[in-house]
């Protein structure tokens, strides 16, 4: 895997370097360009000149301005070096610059057909290992006397091509030695960029199980690492609240279930102390099965925790009815609440919404049996369920004296109980927290809307239109 740094880096050098290419491809085309276009110029003025001075007389005869053209033998290459050539419309030679001695100069047949219908042709061509930039003139746009005749200067490239070399060499050279400088400075400058990066892993691989409540400090500047910061300490808080929550959940658990099993393992070791009656042990049964029951039902409320902590499959979903839930919690509570002296109703419309309807009724039923437990003889117990601001809602309402300011945040969690004491008969505490998991595993909420006085819980799901 290659480090963030050198990534950086080499981009950086990369991107530089095709720019720079390109800067100078353009620049030495366009470089091209302009020195062609001054050579041009030169050589059709060179002609013009020549061909009104050699054309100045009356007759058909020709002559160049020697002084102009360099010996080939001193100057051979050199950028002054020009060659004129007089050419007779059929191509065959009249006269010739003194630096071509006894030597002809190319003929371009393409240019000379242009020259021909009187036209200013120009051309490159090869001479031997050189190559010439050549212009045709016509002499008929000067003199009609020399009509049939067309002037060649020729010029060679390779002053031009060498500068023009020059300037590639020079651009691909500062191409390279830019291309490492950057590379140098994109280096020194990612790895000052990316320190923080180095000082947040660190921190954040010392963090361990045991040390959640650890934090990391490292000091970040720039905007995204300082939001990394926050993004990863606000992980460790969940984490740490999650495993704080799954101690204390297991701690809680295991206290719960001791005590049963205490009360049992006591009530065998009482009666295995000396012969007993029938009726004794039938006793000691019977207080037996109740902690029984008391573990099965603590172990199946246990089981509905993880099952809606897990998340509910989708396929799992049905349509249910709010409603006709809500009248089952209802009348399962109703010998609860006569029992209690309390007055138990129901105020519901026809409503649905998509679940489990099993874990939606459990919901009801524990808000139901929570009310009915803590409102006191004499109160009411109002239950509605309707449709409110296209959701579906299940609120339980009691005249009861409600739940102190020092209990109402603390009633969703689990285990949690107003009564510090524990006794071995008392609630275990998951009835409202059980309801509140299955209304989140469904997409809802569970809410104490108003605390005191008499409790309001308001039970809040998707709604599921029916046709």
């Amino acid at each position: 895997m290659r480090s963030l740094r050198f990534q950086l880096a080499l981009r950086f050098a990369l991107t530089l370097l095709a720019i720079i290419v390109a800067v100078g491809a353009a620049s030495t085309l366009l470089l091209r360009a302009r020195l062609y276009h001054q050579l041009d110029r030169t050589l059709l003025t060179l002609a013009e000149v020549e061909a009104e001075a050699g054309a100045s007389t009356m007759s058909s005869s020709f002559h160049f301005h020697e002084g102009v053209f360099l010996s080939r033998s001193s100057h051979p290459l050199s950028e002054l070096t020009r060659y004129a050539e007089l050419w007779e419309a059929d191509g065959a030679p009249v006269a010739r610059s003194a630096n071509l001695g006894d030597r002809d100069l190319p003929l371009p047949a393409t240019a000379m057909q242009e020259a021909r219908r009187g036209a200013v042709a120009l051309a490159t061509q090869r001479w031997g290992a050189d190559r010439l930039r050549t212009v045709i003139y016509p002499l008929r746009l000067i003199a009609p006397q020399h009509a049939m005749h067309f002037l060649q200067v020729s010029a060679p490239l390779e002053p031009v091509d060498a500068t023009i070399r020059g300037a590639a060499t020079l651009a691909m050279l500062l191409a390279l030695g830019g291309t490492a400088l950057a590379f140098a400075g994109a280096w020194w400058f990612a790895g000052r960029a990316t320190r923080p990066v180095a000082e947040i892993v660190a921190q954040a691989e010392a963090v361990e199980a045991g040390t959640l409540a650890a934090r990391i400090t490292a000091h970040a500047e720039v905007t995204e690492f300082r939001r990394l910061v926050v993004v990863l300490n606000d992980m460790l808080d969940r984490l740490h609240r999650s495993f704080e929550a799954q101690r204390r959940f297991v701690a809680d658990a295991s206290h719960e279930l001791r005590s049963p099993l205490t009360v049992l393992k006591g009530s065998m070791d009482v009666a295995l102390r000396r012969e007993r009656t029938a009726a004794d042990y039938r006793a000691v049964i019977q207080s037996s099965r109740e902690e029984v029951d008391r573990m099965v039902a603590l172990a199946e409320n246990l089981l509905t925790l993880a099952r809606t902590d897990s998340g509910l499959p989708p396929d799992q979903f049905r349509l249910a009815d709010l409603e006709a839930l809500a009248g089952r919690a209802v009348e399962k509570a109703r010998p609860a609440a006569e029992v209690a002296g309390v007055d138990l109703t129901l105020e519901s419309s026809a409503v649905a919404t998509r679940g489990d309807a099993g874990l939606l009724e459990r919901a009801v039923s524990n808000l139901v049996e929570n009310a009915v437990k803590y409102a006191g003889a004499g109160a009411r117990i109002t239950v509605r369920c309707a449709a409110r601001d296209g959701r579906a809602v299940v609120e339980v309402e009691d005249t009861g004296p409600g739940i102190g300011p020092e209990h109402a945040p603390h009633v969703f969690e689990r285990f949690y109980r107003g009564d510090p004491a524990r006794s071995p008969g008392s609630s275990a505490g998951l009835g409202l927290p059980i309801a509140s998991a299955i209304a989140r595993a469904h997409g809802g909420s569970l809410e104490l809307a108003r605390a005191a006085p008499g409790a309001l819980f308001r039970l809040t799901l998707p709604l599921a239109r029916t046709s």
